[in-house]
């Protein structure tokens, strides 16, 4: 499992980090010109994947501090 807790470590933390340049690209265009729908939408959608990769993560660093038994 310590294996697995590192793969999803790096993937909630790279993921996160992405997810965080894309929503901030996002705000900046939409304090630029009209909040259309679909910016916000866009927005709002990154703020998910930011939370869910966050998750990731965490369960990553539990993977990796509680291993289990081995079977």
């Amino acid at each position: 499992m310590r294996r697995v807790g590192l793969i999803f470590l790096a993937v909630g933390l790279a993921g996160f980090l992405f997810a965080s340049v894309q929503k901030s690209r996002h705000e900046n265009r939409a304090e630029e010109a009209v909040v259309s729908a679909a910016a916000g939408t866009a927005r709002y959608g990154w703020e998910t994947a930011r939370w869910l990769l966050a998750g990731m993560g965490l369960m990553g660093l539990v993977f990796i501090a509680l291993p289990g038994k081995p079977a």
